[in-house]
């Protein structure tokens, strides 16, 4: 999915020499641009597709997938799915066309997955924006995750975690941004204990990172 990009390549003017001996100064230089038609929804979605981590990635830690949306690969994905829910309420969404899927996975595990496949925002910016809005959050509800380490391939990332006060909600969810170009996915990882969703969320990210990093 690539943004709209404008280049500008400018032809250098060399100077010649006339038979007269006299320098003849060559054409003005000439500026050529270069426009990357956006991908079409349906293109985005093959991305978001490719993205996602697959329905049986967690089997071997006991996890089955509960949730796919759309149900099944042979359904279009959603458009203008929220990206992330901070604070417990602070929606983040993406501005322009974007195809979203999404899957959770329960069991052994409490996974959640969406990816973004966007048209014309690049994933740096709405990781630079995650990081920005965190900061108005409860210094007592949010905590950086630390301990959670970068995937090879993924250009940008940002982990962090949070203390859910909803009685009915698993008490800490850590969220994981990993973003490569215009592709973004949030991966949560829910548990007991802060030290427990951080370390789940650590075991499992590469397994996530396997089909991110191709698509």
């Amino acid at each position: 999915m690539n943004a709209r990009i404008c280049a500008a390549v400018a032809v250098v003017a060399v100077l010649t020499t006339a038979c007269g001996g006299e320098p003849v100064a060559a054409p003005p230089a000439a500026t050529t641009t270069t426009t990357t038609v956006p991908s079409t929804p349906a293109e985005l979605d093959q991305r978001a597709k490719a993205a996602i981590a697959p329905p049986g990635a967690f089997d071997a830690l006991g996890g089955q997938l509960s949730q796919s949306t759309p149900a099944s690969d042979n359904e279009p994905g959603a458009d203008g799915e929220i990206v992330t829910t901070l604070c417990g309420s602070s929606e983040m969404r993406v501005d322009g066309t974007s195809v979203a899927r999404t899957r959770v996975w329960t069991g052994q595990v409490s996974l959640f997955q969406r990816v973004h496949a966007m048209s014309d925002r690049t994933a740096a910016t709405l990781v630079g924006a995650v990081q920005t809005r965190l900061n108005s959050c409860a210094k007592d509800r949010v905590e950086q995750a630390k301990a959670v380490a970068k995937p090879d391939g993924v250009d940008d990332f940002f982990a962090h975690c949070e203390a859910n006060r909803d009685p009915e909600l698993v008490p800490w969810s850590c969220h994981a941004m990993m973003g490569r170009g215009t592709l973004i996915t949030v991966v949560v990882a829910s548990g007991q204990t802060k030290v427990a969703a951080e370390a789940q969320l650590s075991s499992v990210l590469p397994i996530f990172a396997e089909s991110f990093v191709k698509a």
